[in-house]
Formats: structure tokens, C-alpha cells, sequence
């Protein structure tokens, strides 16, 4: 019996990788334009980072998240999510003395949830990070980055939600308010609602179950409790966005789905995706530095899914630049072509070309096939004879031409004609 694939964890084809690598470079190009550095974290951590910064009573924790018992009797977790462990790193190793840290990550993350359109098992997110700011125009240049990132993808079709959940105290005031709205309503709701109102309450907000929905319609607006400071972080974070001339609808009820968040909170959304339609969502933590041991300051940051993106992508019809590369397929026939044709390809990759060579000695038109369904569109060939006149034949796959080319100039020839 074949193994396969665990459901849930899916391989990325080289057909797909161009894509996946073309969204990590853009990232990487445009996250250095606003001064981040990429960090690099582990996938195995201890699992109390997990159950101390993202709420032992979420969803991610008590269904979601993978762990198990290492030899030597650790709690291990797959990391669920990148922002705990990036803030474990920047307490670990001293990077909170070095003022304010601009971080930004690309990898893999794992839930035990049932697969859905863009969200697997193992799923792929970009994010980013900044540690040790609590200003509220970082909030703005966040969610700038976010936006400038989908320009540069040019995606159209998203629409930016934000919200503020407001300090520790004030969400601690609101939930006693939603408490009481809820308490006559307790048996209307969902069962995952009904669990949450007991053990975490402002989730029930985030709900999409229509009868759920329609009973928050009147719930009370949570900034109607936010203190002083609250209600003046979100509206600088407004104005700065109003500033950069980026759309922007509040949604009253917008949480996201880990305790650690405070203050702004934000979703991307594309049309285009269905009811999972989120591709992006972040904000404000300003407690998970402390609540991991360190001093108390802000951070914000963002995370982007992979998946997502390529389904956004997809439904726009936009097609991603392949990296131009100078690519040609080659094989021969004969001992001493064979020979010659290691040394032809190992002189044109040190001249920056791609070159695949096929060794079997097969016939020349199942070779011919198997270099067009690799998608070459030119094809080397040497023989015996061309050898011995010092040529070797290129073949144009797309439109059948052939054409000789002088062995001790193949370079500067390929370059005129591939740059075509």
C-alpha cells in the first residue's frame, strides 16, 4: 500500500513553487524597505508559551493546537502561530536592549482543525512584528505595510475592517456588559457561543453563525467603555490612516480569536474567497512582552496567510512573474558527445544559464517530448557529427526551427537569441 499525504498537510509541487517563492520575495523586498529584519524560529516550542500568550479557554489551544511528550518529558507544541515564539526569541536573546526591534518571519504553522479552502493543517504564513513601540502611528505604518504588500501584488478586491478592543480593563468592563446582554439570550446561541460565554466570552462576538449574528445586532459597542487613552489611541490610529489615504470600514464586533491582543485590531478580507474570506489580520499586544517575562511594552504586527493569497490571486486571474532565467534542455548521442556535453553545460551555468541535461540515450523524439512537457522552450542537441564540426544544434520548441551554433561561442549566441 502507497503512503500518502496526511489530510490536512499537503505538498507544494515544483509547478506551484514559482508562486509560493515569488509572494516570499516580494515580502522579503518590501519588509526591508521599512527597516524589518527577518527572523528565523523554531517549529517545536514548549507548549506553556502557547497556553500562557494566546489563552488556554481559545479555540487554538483546547482543540486546535498539536502536542506532545518529548523523551525527556516536555510538553511540546507545533507552533500554532508565529508571534509568541517571535517574542520569546526577542526576550531570549537580548534583542528588547536594542530599542525598538522590527521583525519579520515566513514559514509554516499547524492547527488540528478540519481543512478548509486556504487553511490547512500545515499552513504557511508572512508576518511581521514590532516589539517595544506602544504609538499608535505604528498601528498606521502596520496596516501601510499590509496594504503596500497587496498594491504590490496587485490584488484589488479586499477590503480593510479595524477595530479596537481597548486596554485589559476596558475589555474587562465590556465583557461584564456583554455578559448581562447575553444571559437571556444563552440558549439561542450556537453550542461553540454557549461554551464561550463561560470561558471566553469576547469570541462570541467573532461568531459567524447567523442566529448568533443576528442576536449581537443590538449588543452593546465596546467602545462605549474604553478609557480615556483607548479611545484616543484609535483615533490618531484613524487619522493616520486617513493620512495615507487607505480605505478603511470600523466594525464594532471585529475581535480576533487570541487573548493577547489590545487596542487595534484589523482584517483584510477579499470577496473572492467565500466565507473564510480573510487573507491578512493582526493588531495590538501590548501585555504578551510582559506576560512572558519581560518589561512592559507595545508591539503590533501582522500576519498574512500564503494559501490565502494564492486563492486571492487566483480568483483576480493575476498571473505572477516567473523569475526570467536563462534556461535550456540538453541531451546527446554518443561516448564522446555525452563527455563534451558535461563541460559544455558546466562552462554555460558558470555564464548564469539554467541548464537541464537529459543523459539516457533514447530516441530523439521521446527525448523532444519529455523536453516540452518540462515546458523548455529550447532544446540543445549534440551529436557525433555536430561535434565533429564544432557546432551544436539549438531547437526552438515553440516553433520548430532549428539553427547550428558555434561550440566555442554558445554563450554570446544564446544570450542574443533567449534575449529575444
Amino acid at each position: 500500500m502507497k503512503i500518502k499525504a496526511l489530510k490536512g498537510v499537503n505538498d507544494i509541487l515544483p509547478s506551484e513553487v514559482n508562486n509560493w517563492t515569488y509572494l516570499e520575495n516580494l515580502s522579503r523586498r518590501l519588509f526591508s524597505q521599512y527597516a524589518f529584519r527577518e527572523i528565523r524560529v523554531p517549529i517545536i516550542e514548549e507548549s506553556a508559551l502557547f497556553t500562557r500568550s494566546i489563552g488556554e479557554q481559545t479555540d487554538i489551544v483546547e482543540k486546535e493546537m498539536y502536542t506532545f511528550v518529548d523523551k525527556g518529558k516536555r510538553k511540546i507544541a507545533l507552533r500554532p502561530e508565529a508571534t509568541a515564539s517571535v517574542v520569546r526569541a526577542y526576550l531570549e536573546h537580548g534583542l528588547d536592549s536594542e530599542g525598538i526591534a522590527k521583525l519579520f518571519y515566513i514559514g509554516p504553522m499547524f492547527r488540528g482543525e478540519k481543512p478548509q479552502s486556504g487553511r490547512n493543517r500545515q499552513f504557511y504564513q508572512i508576518g511581521a512584528e514590532v516589539l517595544g513601540s506602544d504609538s499608535p502611528y505604528q498601528d498606521a505604518e502596520v496596516i501601510d505595510i499590509a496594504i503596500e504588500f497587496l498594491k504590490d501584488l496587485n490584488l484589488k478586491n479586499y477590503k480593510l475592517h479595524i477595530n479596537s478592543v481597548g486596554c485589559p480593563n476596558d475589555k474587562h468592563k465590556f465583557s461584564q456588559t456583554l455578559k448581562n446582554y447575553l444571559l437571556d439570550k444563552k440558549e439561542k446561541l450556537c453550542a461553540s457561543c454557549q461554551n464561550r460565554y463561560e470561558r471566553n466570552l469576547l469570541r462570541i462576538l467573532d461568531c459567524k453563525n447567523p442566529g448568533c449574528k443576528s442576536i449581537l445586532q443590538k449588543a452593546p459597542d465596546i467602545s462605549s467603555h474604553f478609557c480615556s487613552d483607548c479611545t484616543e489611541h484609535f483615533t490618531q490610529v484613524r487619522t493616520s490612516l486617513d493620512a495615507l489615504d487607505i480605505p478603511y470600514t470600523v466594525l464594532p464586533h471585529l475581535v480576533r480569536g487570541l487573548d493577547y491582543y489590545t487596542k487595534t485590531v484589523f482584517e483584510i478580507n477579499h470577496k473572492g474567497l467565500g466565507a473564510q474570506d480573510a487573507i491578512c489580520a493582526g493588531g495590538r499586544y501590548d501585555t504578551l512582552i510582559s506576560d512572558l517575562g519581560g518589561a512592559t511594552q507595545g508591539a503590533c504586527g501582522f500576519s498574512f496567510g500564503i494559501e490565502r493569497l494564492l486563492l486571492a490571486a487566483a480568483a483576480e486571474k493575476i498571473a505572477f512573474e516567473k523569475e526570467p532565467a536563462q534556461a535550456v534542455y540538453m541531451f546527446s548521442f554518443g561516448q564522446k558527445a555525452q563527455i563534451k556535453i558535461l563541460a559544455l553545460a558546466q562552462s554555460l551555468r558558470k555564464d548564469g544559464f539554467c541548464v537541464f541535461i537529459n543523459h539516457e540515450q533514447k530516441p530523439l523524439k521521446k527525448l523532444l517530448r519529455q523536453a516540452d512537457k518540462a515546458a523548455y522552450k529550447f532544446v540543445l542537441i549534440l551529436g557525433e557529427d555536430e561535434l565533429s564540426q564544432g557546432v551544436i544544434t539549438l531547437k526552438n520548441m515553440q516553433d520548430g526551427t532549428q539553427q547550428p551554433l558555434k561550440l566555442d561561442t554558445i554563450a554570446d549566441e544564446l544570450n542574443k537569441i533567449l534575449r529575444k
